[in-house]
């Protein structure tokens, strides 16, 4: 017994070992984890088949990682403590001023990017003559906030390779680099002189990967002018603004730095006669159930489904007799942007390729569309198989 006391910390550590095992066994699994946005893995089911063929311990594994009890308390612990020893980056994101984050993002699938644009043209190719389309692809936030990045990072140069994407597509094309680099300069311009209870503006979220409501505004200002349009006045969309503080985006659900300043999401809940989600009759614009998580940005046009269809009276130049009609090609940045186009166009169809039920060529022989954008974030278009889903 003396021989134990000689060694406190053996106990304390034993002690501990037994204390969380007993309340692992007591506390009941949790299926999503606020703090992280995923889904916690569950008990697997035992088999002595997959223990002898080493399957089933790494699934038991990654259980115990994920339902460890107190997992929310301990990640904060180790954010401290990395931070306390000036580490600068944590899976993959790194930290910026400000209290900005931005993803390390040092290579590219140049394949994947000249695919894609293969299955772009062949789109272009095969209804350019029937409707005009423009695409354009949405820079990341290291790639305008040039300022807030830490020294050193040599992350992949997003402009050169817009630069060969517009130089290799066959239809229209709008440059977001001067527009977001504009905006981002805008929206400090006014964050320096705003008022203590007025809202600051961004370009883009500091904890997550999205544009903000500006940013995809800005854009869309962009778009109508390059068709010709008169874009609506952000002012004019005041009345339909309210505001979703504490939102922790992507970038945080990643790093989870403890220090990490919350975001807050503008809404513009734009008046809208329907909206239908992939065939489903919607009684508002955006998914309200989402402001009460985390994960508030995913109810902003009910997430990424299949078809989504906005009809409305806002367009100014409605003619008579006539229903115009955009097609929206997009990844989740469009999500934000996709319900100011109702104010130059009568309906607006959303498609997001990586849910997309309905075959593309059914839609564009079913439609009559006026227009038709290409909208994708860079990570997005250099990353996803799911564009070939355009040609199909």
């Amino acid at each position: 017994m003396q021989k134990i006391k000689r060694y406190p910390l053996l106990i304390l550590f034993t002690l501990f070992l037994f204390v969380t095992t007993v309340a692992d066994m007591c506390v009941n699994n949790r299926v999503f984890s606020e703090m992280e946005n995923k889904y916690l893995t569950q008990k697997p089911a035992f088999s002595w088949s997959q223990l002898f063929k080493n399957q089933y311990t790494p699934k038991y594994e990654t259980y115990i990682n994920d339902q460890f009890v107190g997992r929310d308390w301990w990640i904060t612990v180790k954010s401290v403590s990395e931070s306390a020893f000036g580490k600068i980056k944590n899976n993959g994101i790194v930290y910026g001023s400000d209290h900005y984050l931005f993803e390390e993002y040092l290579t590219t699938d140049e394949d994947r990017i000249e695919r894609n644009i293969g299955f772009l043209n062949e789109f272009v190719q095969t209804y350019g003559n029937q409707v005009p389309v423009t695409v354009s692809v949405i820079p990341s936030s290291y790639a305008i906030l040039g300022d807030y990045l830490p020294t050193g990072l040599h992350n992949v140069d997003q402009r050169a390779y817009c630069e060969q994407i517009r130089s290799q597509i066959e239809s229209e094309w709008l440059d977001l680099f001067p527009v977001m680099t504009q905006t981002a300069a805008d929206a400090a311009a006014f964050n320096a002189s705003r008022e203590p209870n007025e809202e600051e503006l961004l370009a883009y979220y500091r904890t997550d990967h999205h544009w903000t409501s500006y940013g995809a505004y800005r854009a869309y200002q962009a778009f109508a002018a390059s068709r010709g349009k008169t874009p609506v006045e952000l002012e004019t969309l005041k009345p339909y603004l309210y505001y979703l503080p504490d939102f922790y985006g992507s970038y945080f659900s990643k790093c989870k730095l403890y220090s990490a300043l919350p975001d807050t999401i503008a809404v513009y809940d734009l008046p809208v006669d329907s909206v239908t989600v992939g065939g489903e009759q919607k009684p508002t614009l955006h998914n309200t159930a989402q402001w009460g998580v985390r994960d508030k940005h995913a109810g902003l046009l009910w997430g990424n489904a299949d078809v989504t269809v906005i009809k409305s009276r806002n367009n100014r130049t409605q003619e008579a007799g006539k229903t115009s009609r955009v097609l929206l090609f997009k990844d989740s940045f469009g999500n934000s942007f996709a319900p100011f186009l109702t104010y130059n166009y009568d309906e607006v169809y959303v498609v997001d390729l990586r849910s997309n039920l309905t075959p593309v060529s059914e839609l564009m022989s079913q439609v009559e569309f006026d227009d038709v954008l290409i909208l994708y974030n860079f990570l997005s278009f250099s990353s996803s198989a799911d564009v070939a889903r355009i040609t199909y």
